[in-house]
């Protein structure tokens, strides 16, 4: 090989090796990082601030306790199970054969607990983008409302079935403690008495008028907190 030949050859190496520096990121510059564990636990506080549903007897806000369990299923796909508990909700207790503010016969305090589980999918794959890692979840479960007992309206809240979606991200710090961040939208159907319903006349003072006995109402969660992940 020439001189020439040699010098070429080299340039080229060199004009390579320039180019490619220009692409992509050194692992150090990356602004991706694999996430921890295979498992994941989270304690976390926030609030639940149930829908106003037609009647007005529903639970009003307050703070929200949840423990959640994921498990790494494949890929970017986990299996999510939580329990969130609201250790005191108020709701209005309402008599149907009253009228006006007399209606309104006390107030009534009782503790709610939402059992779930469902899916959560990575949207970054199993990495976090500059310590983000943006989640969606679909859960199926249960609203148990604290006791069965009807009140002196005639209704109860009871046990109901839930739906949820939501929407949250992990924070990576680089260890196996983790902030996580999750808002969720629960839906659940009330069922009233057929005491407060009425015919819509022009004199029907009933609850709910001409409205159903029934109605699905969203509720908003969100939440803030500290998760361990496990077996990496």
């Amino acid at each position: 090989m020439t001189r020439r030949a040699l010098a070429a050859v080299a340039l080229l190496s060199s004009v390579a090796t320039a180019l490619s520096a220009q692409v992509g990121h050194t692992p150090q510059a990356s602004p991706y990082q694999d996430l921890r564990g295979t498992q994941s636990v989270t304690l976390s506080i926030g609030s639940i601030a149930p829908g106003r549903d037609p009647a007005g007897v529903a639970p009003g806000s307050g703070l929200l306790l949840t423990a959640r369990h994921d498990l790494r299923m494949t890929g970017p796909l986990w299996l999510t199970s939580r329990v969130a508990y609201a250790p005191g909700l108020t709701r209005q207790m309402k008599d149907p054969l009253l009228t006006g503010a007399a209606r309104n016969v006390g107030e009534s305090t009782r503790p709610l607990t939402i059992v779930e589980t469902g899916l959560l999918f990575n949207i970054t794959g199993n990495k976090a983008w500059k310590r983000l890692a943006p989640h969606v979840h679909l859960d199926l479960g249960m609203a148990l409302g604290g006791t069965n007992r009807f009140d002196v309206g005639g209704y109860r809240f009871g046990n109901k079935f839930v739906f949820s979606y939501g929407a949250g991200t992990r924070i990576a710090t680089g260890s196996a403690w983790e902030v996580q961040v999750d808002l969720t939208q629960s839906l659940w159907q009330y069922k009233y008495p057929q005491e407060y319903g009425g015919d819509g006349s022009v004199d029907d003072e009933s609850i709910l008028g001409r409205g159903g006995l029934s109605a699905w109402v969203g509720n908003t969660r969100l939440s803030v907190g500290l998760s361990r992940a496990f077996f990496r």
